[in-house]
């Protein structure tokens, strides 16, 4: 375990891309000690209705890759019709597309990869529902990274295998009632030494009893 205080945790558990350490094996037993401490987390009246598949079959993380880049593919194209990626003026954001191309370059040598799914879709509901479908998971994913990051691994929150979901389902075989959240990379990370990261000042984004 690293030598962490909460506030620390939290504010340096990263998307990891670059630092991702895909040469190096993570054990079953460490992957699923992380998944008790993220199954901890809030979901909508205790329902528990949500599955997790791990990969950690070379050949299963190989096609998987192939979706996945598929579906960035997918993405880009659309960006050319919308004006362009909406994050180019975010500061790095150049770094954050080097590092987003740099796990499509080796996303399949994976050493493991984590798909959260939850019972149900959500396309035709209200907005009720969706919130409450989306929220029943969406803490325990985090947890997740967390749990990894104290223990020297690293994740990032990836979705562009999204505009391929079908194809990712029928790899797996998993029935047509569950919806994919995304695909988590699983991964010792190459050192240790993560900051926080830029994010508008608190003035610009928080209102007291109203917008700012």
């Amino acid at each position: 375990m690293l030598d962490l205080d909460p506030d620390q945790l939290l504010t340096t558990t990263r998307a990891v891309r670059k630092r991702l350490d895909f040469d190096r094996k993570v054990p079953r037993e460490l992957i699923q000690e992380c998944l008790e401490i993220a199954f901890q987390a809030p979901n909508g009246g205790n329902m528990n209705n949500w599955r997790w598949i791990v990969l950690d079959d070379p050949a299963l993380i190989e096609k998987t890759a192939e979706i996945y880049n598929g579906g960035l593919d997918d993405y880009i194209e659309t960006m050319a019709d919308s004006g362009g990626y909406p994050g180019a003026v975010v500061p790095g954001a150049d770094r954050i597309g080097s590092s987003v191309e740099h796990l499509r370059q080796n996303f399949h040598r994976l050493p493991a990869v984590l798909l959260p799914l939850f019972a149900g879709r959500v396309e035709e509901t209200n907005v009720f529902f969706q919130a409450s479908s989306w929220g029943s998971i969406i803490q325990s994913v985090w947890s997740f990274m967390l749990a990894l990051r104290a223990r020297g691994l690293g994740s990032a929150w990836t979705t562009g295998h999204l505009w391929r979901e079908r194809e990712l389902a029928e790899l797996l075989e998993i029935p047509d009632h569950y919806t994919q959240v995304g695909l988590f990379p699983i991964a010792y990370t190459i050192g240790t030494d993560f900051k926080a990261a830029y994010r508008k000042p608190s003035v610009e984004v928080v209102g007291w009893n109203g917008l700012p």
